[in-house]
Formats: structure tokens, sequence, C-alpha cells
């Protein structure tokens, strides 16, 4: 059944003539028209059948997929929490009429409820070529009612992204017989040229923050790239905010974080394997090394890690 809205919120009614219990896709063809749609959705240029992406975020509910939602416990007592890192300027009197500017990090803490973060659903899409046609469809989705919020989040999630969708239950192995290729990380050609192309992911990704959360940021990743990492990644799609170096001798990872958390992950070397998972599977504790906030000491804990290549 076609669909043409914003956001459903009942979805029994697109799914009347489903099958019950018979798996079905929510798919969005993909015309020379909409071609545009595929590149804000975070598919690369020439994306080609098989091609999987966590999608971009460009709405709300494609946010949530991506990051998932902070839950308020407000019935517990109040906590100190640290909330972010701000640079602070001024002017001190240096003796016989001379100043000087200074300028210092502060960490920003503050007393707040306790909260859980809801895991991102982490839904992946692919583009998909059959007869023809070209589309871009979500995975299989049981047709029951204890996966009817997921059902709801895909549709809605297609909708965000392309503006209209259907679901499909007809010829799903065909849909899905093309390999899984993600495409979720892309590695920056090596010496001079990454920092510059660094830089311009950054500022697109952080194209709604301050100057002066920038230059924190941007410090922050000047810290690692100090170390001498061999590869940097970047994050394509739902992954932008995350930048990952690779230090092959230490058979080590630094996932650096860019938006939620303020935090960077550090992984052990099978770093193939760890780009091919989700997002809600690379932030699983049952896949990173260490987890560092960027809360006063950071560069001495990551200082810890990294010591040998600082040494070399």
């Amino acid at each position: 059944m076609r669909i043409e809205k914003k956001r459903i919120h009942n979805l029994q009614q697109y799914l009347a003539d489903l099958p019950a219990g018979e798996p079905y896709r929510v798919i969005a063809r993909i015309t020379p028209d909409r071609e545009h749609l595929l590149s804000r959705a975070g598919f690369p240029a020439l994306s080609d059948n098989g091609t999987t992406v966590l999608p971009a975020i460009i709405g709300p509910v494609s946010r949530y997929n991506a990051e998932g939602a902070w839950r308020i416990l407000r019935d517990q007592p109040k906590e100190s929490r640290y909330i972010r890192t701000v640079r602070w300027r001024w002017t001190q009197w240096a003796g016989r009429d001379q100043t000087k500017e200074m300028e210092e990090e502060r960490d920003i803490f503050r007393d707040c409820y306790p909260r859980e973060l809801a895991a991102p659903p982490s839904i992946e899409l692919s583009v998909a070529e059959r007869d023809g046609d070209r589309f871009v469809t979500s995975p299989a989705v049981d047709n029951n009612a204890a996966s009817e919020a997921h059902g709801k989040h895909v549709v809605n999630l297609m909708l965000e992204l392309f503006g209209s969708c259907e679901t499909h239950t007809a010829d799903l192995a065909r849909i899905a017989d093309a390999p899984v290729k993600r495409v979720n990380w892309h590695m920056l050609p090596p010496g001079e040229y990454p920092w510059a192309r660094l830089e311009e992911h950054l500022k697109a990704a952080l194209r709604r923050r301050s100057d002066a959360d920038f230059r924190i940021l941007m410090d922050r990743q000047e810290t690692i790239k100090s170390y001498g990492p061999d590869e940097i990644y970047v994050g394509s799609g739902g992954f932008s905010d995350y930048v990952a170096y690779r230090f092959k001798t230490l058979g080590i990872v630094v996932m650096e974080s860019i938006q939620r958390d303020n935090a960077l992950y550090v992984f052990g070397e099978d770093w193939e394997r760890v780009s091919q998972l989700t997002k809600a599977e690379v932030l699983s504790n049952r896949f990173h090394r260490d987890r560092l906030i960027h809360a006063k000491g950071w560069r001495s804990r990551l200082y810890d890690v990294l010591r040998p290549a600082a040494a070399a």
C-alpha cells in the first residue's frame, strides 16, 4: 500500500492488504526526479544494488533512529553531571600598565536527574534494483502486534527521508538477494590533505554549533591527530557524528564523538568488523575497550591509552 503523509500514527490501516504474520518491507521508489533524495538520506553518489547506510539525520525520526533518546528518571535524586566544556577568554593585568589576553577551558557540571538512554533503533536502508526499477528498502518487518511500534518507526523514517513509501511482501527474497555493502565509513587519503577534508567534514556536521564549540571540538581532533594515526575514517549518514583514528602498531582504533555525550571510544584492531556493525552494536559495551568523557583530565587518560604512539 502506498503512503503519502508526513507521519503516521496508526500503522494497521496501511497493512490491511497484507497477510497477517507474513513479513513485509517498506520501500521508496527512486525515479530520476527523486535521485537527490538519496544523497540527502546519506547514500553516496552512484549507489548500486546492495549499498546500505544508516540514514543521515534530517529530522526527529532519523535523529532518534541514529542517536536514540534519553529518558529522565525524575523519581531518583539529582546527581552532578558533566554537561560540556567552554572556553573562557579574559584580559588580565600584567603590571606597569600592561595587560595580556588569557584563555582556558572549563568543564561545566550541573545537578541533574539521572537519565538512561533508549538505544537507537539503528534501522539501515539499502538500495535495491529489480526488473529495471530502483528503490530504497528497509529490512523485513514482522507483521504482528509485537512489532507494531517498530513497523511504525520504519514507515515514519521512510516518510521523513523520502516523502512517500509503500509496504510490500511480494518477492522478499528477490529484494534481499543482493549482498549488503555497508558504506557508513570512508577513509580519508593519507598525508596533509586529510586534515583539510576532516575540517570540512566537521564544519558540515557542526553547522548549527557556535564558533566556540567548533574550536573546542577541533582541538580535540587535533589532540588525537598529534599521536600520528595511520588512517582517519569519517562517518557517513547517521555516523557523521563520529571520526575514527586507527593506530595500526598499537592495534587500537579511537572513535571520537563530536555530538553525543562528548565521549570517545577505544576499540581493538578488528576495525573491519567494527566498521560493519550497526551503530547500536558499535556503542554496545560488548565491543569497545574503553570510553573516555571529555571532562577534566581526559588528555592524560588518552595519553595512557596512546603512550607507545607518543614515544615513537
